[in-house]
């Protein structure tokens, strides 16, 4: 049973065809392009929303060292809405992403054939 969630939303510009998603949330003083994770916490994602205008494919990364010159971002998982709408997975069994050393991190990326605005809403419970 999740704890407390964090919402951390984001959306695509509207002009470019690929990018990492700027996250905000009513935590953060300014928006960030990866959430990282302190040392032994874990990151759950419990749900996920996203809509937008037309066809958009965003893909959850991850890196184990985010402080690297060029972090190394594993696809973890991909949701696609295939044209103008909205999805929402609820997870029963979250999705976790575990900081071991304190540099690891998440970010969500987008990839679309055309460029239109979509959204994300991440439910995320850190412990």
């Amino acid at each position: 049973m999740p704890g407390e969630l964090l919402l951390i939303r984001g959306e695509t510009d509207g002009t470019s065809t690929t990018g990492t998603v700027p996250l905000y949330s009513d935590v953060f003083y300014s928006t960030v392009t990866y959430i990282r994770m302190p040392k032994g916490m874990a990151a759950k994602i419990w749900f996920k929303k996203i809509s937008g205008e037309g066809e958009t494919l965003f893909t959850l990364q991850y890196t184990r060292d985010v402080t690297a010159s060029s972090p190394i971002w594993v696809n973890v998982e991909a949701e696609k809405l295939s044209a103008k709408g909205e999805l929402e997975y609820d997870k029963r069994r979250p999705v976790i992403l575990r900081s071991i050393n304190g540099t690891e991190a998440f970010q969500i990326i987008w990839s679309q054939p055309s460029a239109v605005k979509a959204y994300i809403e991440l439910g995320v419970e850190f412990e």
